[in-house]
C-alpha cells in the first residue's frame, strides 16, 4: 500500500529560496519530512507534485537535490555529534581516573568524581536526544530520496 504525499506548487516563489535561486525552499524539505514522519516503514511513499505556475524549472530535480542536501547536513551532524560523544567519554573516564589518584583529601576527590560524571551523562544525554533525532531525521529523507515522483 502506498502513502500519497501532495505538494502544490503555485507559484515560482514556493520552490525556490527567496535569496539564492539555486537552492530548493526549505519549507518544501521540511512539509516533506513532516508528512513522511508517521508513515510506517513498509508502505512506499509516492509524492505528487501538482505544478499549478509556468515555471521552466524541473521541480521534481529541484526538491530531490534539496533532500540530498539536507540529507548532507543531517550526516554531517551526525558525525559531529559522534565525535562529540568520543571525546566526551575518554574526558569522563580520565577525570575518573584522576580521582583515584588522590588519597588524602576525600572533600576533593569527590568534587572530581562528580566532574568526571557530568561529560559521561552529557554522552548519554546526546545519545537520547540529539542522536536519536538526527538518526529519524536521516532514516526519514533516506525513504524520501527512495520514493517515486509524480509531476502533474
Amino acid at each position: 500500500m502506498n502513502k500519497i504525499i501532495n505538494i502544490d506548487i503555485l507559484k515560482e516563489e514556493f520552490i525556490l529560496e527567496k535569496y539564492n535561486t539555486k537552492k530548493v525552499n526549505k519549507n518544501i524539505i521540511e512539509y516533506l519530512i513532516k508528512e513522511a514522519r508517521f508513515i510506517a516503514g513498509y508502505k512506499e511513499i509516492k509524492i505528487i507534485i501538482n505544478n499549478k505556475c509556468e515555471s521552466n524549472i524541473n521541480i521534481k530535480e529541484k526538491i530531490i537535490e534539496g533532500l540530498k542536501e539536507e540529507y548532507n547536513i543531517v550526516s554531517k551532524i551526525f558525525y559531529q555529534n559522534n565525535i562529540i560523544q568520543i571525546v566526551m567519554i575518554f574526558l569522563g573516564i580520565g577525570i575518573l581516573f584522576l580521582s583515584t589518584l588522590i588519597k588524602n583529601n576525600l572533600i576533593w576527590k569527590e568534587v572530581i568524581i562528580i566532574i568526571g560524571w557530568v561529560p559521561i551523562w552529557k554522552t548519554v544525554d546526546f545519545e537520547l536526544g540529539k542522536d536519536f533525532k538526527g538518526r529519524k531525521r536521516k532514516k526519514i529523507i533516506k525513504r524520501l530520496l527512495k520514493s517515486e515522483f509524480i509531476e502533474n
